[in-house]
Parts: structure tokens; C-alpha cells; sequence
């Protein structure tokens, strides 16, 4: 007598996750998380909410991804920033699925406040042909912001110093900004809702030296509140970052 054993594999679980899994963004800038789905067969429709803390970060946009890319579809997007809640529906128009992996949507946000957020996956209903459910696992997502000295730390940057004084100030301060490239460089002060509420191009000094006073007003010079104010200098992807507290 012969016995046959056959070995059937497994078919793996869907997943549903943030991607990054982890990433770092720095006060005031925007950065970028997928909603990403793997290994997911007759898939037509999904409803996907995130949770996220709205006091450090903002939703500012939510787009379509490449998986139903090849599809007529309908794409709704919802943000509640007081329950800290945005939902993304997406479904195929007519009869169809899709096979496969890739990016759902994407989340740009806006750093607000220094501090560690987790992005969690809080209700994936994910839909067949049948309109029957699609069992998933699910992986949520940290983002990190950066403040001034986090950012500092976290790069290990020397090269580049950027100061004021005096800080904490009541008319003026003097800002100050020492950049390893003789290159233009961009002044920027934002209040601490994120809003940029002062942007200038210093002149240079010396060979890589610039110097520039802020008296407390806006760009249209009008005279600002007391308050903390976050300064910015140097241009694109290397820029310096500095507390300022203006005190009336």
C-alpha cells in the first residue's frame, strides 16, 4: 500500500498598513503616509479610518493611490479633526476587483506640535464582489516630530548654526545664521499653530554669514502677539530650526 502526502500551502492573510511604519518630520513641514494593502484577492470596495492626534498633527490632503488605478471608482474623503478620526471610502463603479498589492491613498500631514503620534488603523471594512467582508490584519504607524533641538539632535548638525538674541525678547532680536554653503538663504517664522507669518532673504555679510533683525511684526508689518514663534533658516531639505519667545 502507498500512501500519498500532499502539502498544500497556505494562503497568506491580507494586510492593511501605514507606510512608513515609522518615519520623522520636523516642526511646521509636511510629510507623507500610505495606506498600503498586500496579498488581497477579489477586492472591489473598502471603507479605512485613522486615527491621529490633530493637536500635534494636521490632515491637510488625502489622495487616490495606484491600486485601483486601472478603475472608474468612487473616491470620499472625510476629516474630523475634533475626533481626531479621517475615513477614506473607495469603491469599483459597476462589476469588477482587483488582485494584488499597492497604496490605497495617501496622507499628507503637517507637523504642529514637537512629540511622538501613533497613526492607528482604528476600522478596515474591506469588501468582495460578493459585498462580503475581507478579513485583514492590520498595522498602524508612528510619526515623530521633530522640534529645535530634536531636529539639532537628531541630525548631528554643527555645520550649520543658527541663533538670536537676545531670546526672550521685547522689541527686536538679532538673528543670526552661519551656513557651511555660501548659497541664499531663506528666513522664515512661523506661530506656533503652524501658520508663517514673517518670510524674508537675509543679505549676506561675509563669505557664509548672515545677520537680520525681526522687530515682532508680519511680513505686512503688522506687530505680532506675544507668544512662542518657531524661526527657520537655510533652503529646501537643509534647514535650521530655532525657538523664539517674543514677551510684551
Amino acid at each position: 500500500m502507498i500512501f500519498v502526502c500532499r502539502v498544500t500551502g497556505f494562503a497568506q492573510q491580507p494586510v492593511v498598513k501605514v507606510s512608513p511604519a515609522e518615519m520623522d518630520i520636523e516642526l511646521f513641514t509636511i510629510g507623507e503616509v500610505f495606506v498600503h494593502v498586500e496579498n488581497i484577492s477579489g477586492f472591489r470596495a473598502y471603507s479605512i479610518s485613522l486615527s491621529y492626534d490633530s493637536q500635534k498633527l494636521r490632515c491637510l490632503n488625502i489622495t487616490r493611490g495606484n491600486f485601483f488605478s486601472g478603475w472608474n471608482t468612487f473616491f470620499f474623503t472625510q476629516i474630523d479633526s475634533n475626533a481626531n478620526i479621517l475615513t477614506v471610502d473607495e469603491a469599483i463603479l459597476g462589476t469588477g476587483y482587483q488582485n494584488g498589492s499597492g497604496d490605497l491613498f495617501k496622507v499628507q500631514m503637517q507637523g504642529l506640535s514637537e512629540g511622538e503620534v501613533n497613526i492607528d488603523i482604528v476600522n478596515s471594512d474591506l469588501r468582495d464582489t460578493l459585498n462580503n467582508s475581507i478579513q485583514v490584519q492590520t498595522e498602524g504607524g508612528i510619526i515623530h516630530i521633530l522640534g529645535p533641538t530634536s531636529v539639532t539632535d537628531a541630525k548631528n548638525v554643527n555645520k550649520d548654526v543658527l541663533t538670536a538674541h537676545p531670546n526672550p525678547f521685547n522689541s527686536y532680536t538679532r538673528i543670526e545664521f552661519n551656513s557651511n554653503k555660501n548659497l541664499e538663504t531663506e528666513l522664515a517664522i512661523f506661530s506656533i499653530t503652524g501658520e508663517k507669518v514673517f518670510f524674508s532673504k537675509p543679505q549676506l555679510m561675509n563669505s557664509k554669514n548672515y545677520s537680520f533683525i525681526w522687530n515682532g511684526k508680519d511680513t505686512n508689518g503688522n506687530t505680532l502677539p506675544s507668544g512662542i514663534y518657531i524661526l527657520t533658516a537655510g533652503l529646501k531639505d537643509e534647514r535650521q530650526t530655532f525657538k523664539l519667545i517674543m514677551l510684551k
